[in-house]
């Protein structure tokens, strides 16, 4: 499956972007790394069918998954803050940046719902 990332970035006030290749661990490092600077907002890794959306802010990864599996959210630790993007990401899903990067390489590698991480419907509370 054939995996690009999209993140949006805003540097010395002016909107842009990187586009990714995923293919291999060290894209996903590379996108972890982009992800992690101040200037990258939420990256959009998109397959065919599936989307899975990343995005790194206050020490945790954040992480929504639209696809065949249904719209769910990472469930992580529940002192994670919400975060305002244009995902909108609940709070309590912010996860230990270690699973974060292990969801994110075995989406990479199967393109469907990591296993690495547990779910939450995005409806629920």
């Amino acid at each position: 499956m054939k995996l690009v990332a999209a993140v949006p970035t805003f540097r010395d006030g002016v909107a842009g972007g990187e586009s990714l290749p995923l293919a291999t661990d060290d894209d996903v490092t590379r996108l972890l790394e982009l992800l992690s600077r101040d200037d990258s907002d939420t990256a959009s890794i998109q397959g065919i069918d599936v989307v899975l959306s990343a995005h790194i802010q206050h020490g945790y990864g954040y992480l929504l998954y639209a696809g065949p599996d249904g719209y769910v959210a990472s469930h992580g630790d529940p002192a994670s803050p919400a975060i305002e993007s244009e995902s909108g990401f609940p709070a309590g899903s912010g996860l230990a940046l270690d699973t974060f990067t292990e969801a994110i390489r075995e989406f990479t590698h199967t393109g469907r719902l990591p296993e690495a991480v547990p779910w939450r419907d995005v409806g629920a509370t």
